[in-house]
């Protein structure tokens, strides 16, 4: 029988099904209101196929098994909006107003920020144009991977922004108030039926309910206008940065607006401290910027300022991915989610906890690699707060 060449072996393991994995710890965090005592999951071809009680008996017989022994296994995190470190790339110099331009096109796979991703948890990320620009175009999902990121949805939400850094001397517009009538003037155009244009199908998306819109906005002033203009076109506004979000905390509510706060800090006054739980207490969905060392500590001072442990969970990466429209796909490990987890010795609230590895896609991407072994037998779970 004659033997067969490498490429034509390479070619037959390229079609041949992925080995399943079955996920087993002593804590599997499913979402910030589902946990698993004993938990385990089955990954197939980079997904979530079943979870807890629901894996098959004889599709566990057959995986490999990925045994986290008494470690805390949780969705990965997702960065909220973020250049990643190449705010010149994603921002376009001469004009203010480009809403159909893609970051995804500026993405950089092998880039080191994105490779730093994974060594604090982080399996996502959303990649977003500048704040530079009145409307800097289409964000992104990214994602770090062990041989490259690549971009998981290229046209995500459309970023305007309403900030200082947006208005030009040298470009209009050259003040707040002309960077409002501008985004009125392409909406109100955007409703009539004979515009055209990528930039008009962009926004036409937005008032179809289609795109989510993120506003880069930071004072009251700014704020106000973000949300008159969310409301006289329909949409229901994220809010990025939102330093004044505390003063405008009843129209949030009533247009039903997330917000993007920056980053929580030691120093900062108490009552900075306490403005997650009280956006909690009044329903704002709300996650936090920042680097990702930033991400976990700023979810860590609002619990020890009275936030509860299930919302801050939820903005360390649910919550994010729920905003821009990316829930069915990361920030769970729910049936038919990316495999996206990270292993910790312990919660990753307390600040003692270490990570011990990271999973993108059901592949490793940082850490040591946990007892593994196929087959294996099944182990029981239970859930508390739901399946």
């Amino acid at each position: 029988m004659r033997a067969l060449l490498p490429s034509t072996l390479l070619a037959l393991a390229a079609t041949l099904p992925a080995q399943d994995l079955l996920v087993r710890a002593k804590t599997v965090v499913v979402a910030p209101d589902t946990v698993l005592t004993d938990g385990r999951f089955l990954v197939r071809d980079g997904k979530v196929a079943y979870v807890g009680s629901d894996v098959p008996a004889d599709a566990a017989a057959k995986a490999t098994v990925v045994d986290c022994g008494d470690a805390v296994v949780v969705p990965g995190f997702v960065l909220a909006p973020t250049t990643l470190g190449r705010d010149g790339d994603l921002a376009e110099g001469a004009l203010p107003f480009t809403p159909d331009l893609r970051a995804a096109e500026a993405f950089d796979p092998w880039q080191d920020e994105l490779a730093k991703l994974p060594r604090a948890g982080f399996t996502a990320a959303v990649l977003a144009p500048s704040p530079r620009n009145l409307a800097g175009g289409l964000g992104a999902l990214v994602k770090p991977g062990a041989t490259g990121g690549r971009v998981a949805t290229a046209d995500l939400h459309l970023a305007l922004s309403l900030t200082a850094a947006a208005r030009n001397p040298e470009r209009p517009p050259t003040s707040l108030m002309g960077g409002v009538d501008l985004l009125r003037s392409a909406f109100a155009q955007a409703k009539s039926a004979a515009a055209a244009g990528p930039d008009v199908a962009v926004l036409r998306d937005v008032l179809q309910g289609g795109r989510k819109v993120a506003i880069a906005a930071d004072t009251l002033v700014e704020l106000q206008a973000a949300l008159d203009l969310a409301r006289d076109f329909g949409f229901e506004p994220v809010l990025v940065g939102a330093r004044d979000a505390d003063k405008a905390l009843p129209r949030l509510v009533a247009q039903r607006a997330a917000v993007v706060l920056a980053p929580l800090a030691p120093e900062m006054r108490r009552a900075q401290l306490e403005l997650p739980a009280r956006f909690a207490e009044a329903g704002v969905p709300f996650c936090f910027s920042g680097n990702p060392e930033q991400t976990r500590l700023s979810a860590v001072l609002a619990v020890r300022h009275g936030l509860d442990r299930q919302t801050a969970w939820a903005a360390l990466g649910r919550a994010t991915a729920t905003m821009f429209g990316a829930a069915g796909q990361v920030g769970a490990l729910r049936q038919g989610c990316a495999a996206d987890f990270a292993v910790w010795s312990g919660d990753p609230l307390d600040l003692g906890s270490s990570l011990r590895a990271v999973y993108v896609d059901g592949a490793r991407v940082h850490g040591g690699q946990p007892s593994a072994a196929a087959p294996a037998a099944s182990s029981s779970s239970t859930a508390a707060g739901g399946r």
